[in-house]
């Protein structure tokens, strides 16, 4: 069996992104080109950690620090699996030289959504269809860059024959409003979402989703003590896509849960979390997918609330950018790369 190494990270600092589309891969990498995957994790007890096991996917230690070049203890963790591939999907000091030595060794290298210049010694390398992608410096590129809404990674639950049926769907509460800020929102978005729905003047039934390394329950308790629409928390639930199609309108930080938004037709404003994100989420507006509210940090509860007023009142409005983001993501982008990774081994 091929055997390939998948490297990333998930934790209250970098949040839970990373872990949730290379699952998503590593389950089609399993289930359909029945390959053998390991993770490869620093901190074995972190909640990006608790994932990949409870998904079925063992993992490696990677012991150096988050500032240090661990091209030598990733070559060995890929040795001591004979592996036949690295995928790499993280945010930290690994250095393109590291892995043009690993690939040296005959090992494929996989780029997930890399800004930095390791993605120069890729084999492979995917992008969702940000801006940022064709303004990169590609010297010296030997590989093959896919970029797009086809290559986004998405959980199986995403695509829409796994949607459920309609008397199941039929049986979810109504959403008015879904706040969702990604597995940690060490920003403390949620609250900021909050504040800003307090604003408007109907009652709305508001479910917020917490993501598994979420640590600031006491100060969500008070603001959804505080607000004057019916809260309800659902914390770290098995399954996003229920709740998500069960929703009339969105709010979410930028990153994953955007795309997954778009495949389950749910029209969404986007809080960004920086300038980049901010560019990112300007595909989705470019498409009349969703909304791009603003920067935080620069974004006060009351301009967030406008966005989501002139939203929450249109139900025609809501329908064509729901009808328009389904039409961008349908979910399969992990079957796709998983394809591609397998035939390059």
């Amino acid at each position: 069996m091929r055997t390939l190494i998948i490297r990333c990270d998930g934790n209250h600092d970098v949040g839970m992104g990373h872990v949730s589309r290379c699952l998503a891969l590593a389950a089609e990498l399993r289930d359909r080109e029945h390959c053998t995957v390991t993770f490869a994790m620093r901190g074995l007890e972190t909640a990006g950690a608790a994932a990949v096991r409870a998904a079925g996917f063992a993992v490696d230690a990677v012991n150096a620090d988050v500032h240090a070049d661990y091209g030598e203890e990733l070559q060995a963790i890929a040795a001591s699996h004979t592996a036949a591939a690295l995928v790499v999907d993280v945010r930290d000091a690994l250095s393109r030289a590291s892995l043009d030595a690993i690939r040296g060794g005959g090992i494929r290298i996989v780029s997930i959504d890399d800004g930095t210049d390791r993605r120069l010694a890729a084999d492979l390398a995917f992008y969702p269809p940000v801006p940022q992608v064709d303004e990169m410096d590609w010297a010296g590129f030997a590989g093959r860059r896919c970029a797009g809404w086809e290559w986004v990674l998405l959980r199986r639950e995403f695509v829409t024959e796994y949607a459920p049926s309609p008397e199941i769907s039929d049986a979810s509460p109504a959403i008015d409003v879904l706040v969702t800020m990604g597995g940690s929102d060490p920003a403390g978005l949620t609250e900021i979402a909050l504040a800003a729905l307090d604003l408007l003047p109907m009652p709305l039934a508001v479910c917020v989703v917490t993501g598994p390394a979420f640590t600031r329950d006491d100060s969500l308790s008070v603001a959804v003590a505080r607000s004057t629409h019916a809260v309800r928390i659902a914390s770290a639930p098995e399954s996003l896509a229920p709740l998500m199609r069960a929703s009339r309108l969105a709010v979410v930080s930028f990153g994953m849960s955007a795309y997954e938004l778009a495949a389950c037709g749910v029209p969404a404003v986007h809080v960004c979390l920086t300038d980049d994100h901010a560019r990112s989420s300007s595909a989705f507006d470019a498409e009349g997918a969703a909304v791009t509210a603003g920067v935080f940090g620069r974004l006060t509860p009351q301009q967030l609330h406008d966005p989501i007023r002139r939203l929450i009142g249109r139900a025609d409005r809501r329908a064509e950018m729901g009808r328009r983001a389904s039409r961008l993501v349908d979910g399969r982008g992990a079957a796709r790369v998983a394809a591609l990774v397998a035939a390059a081994i």
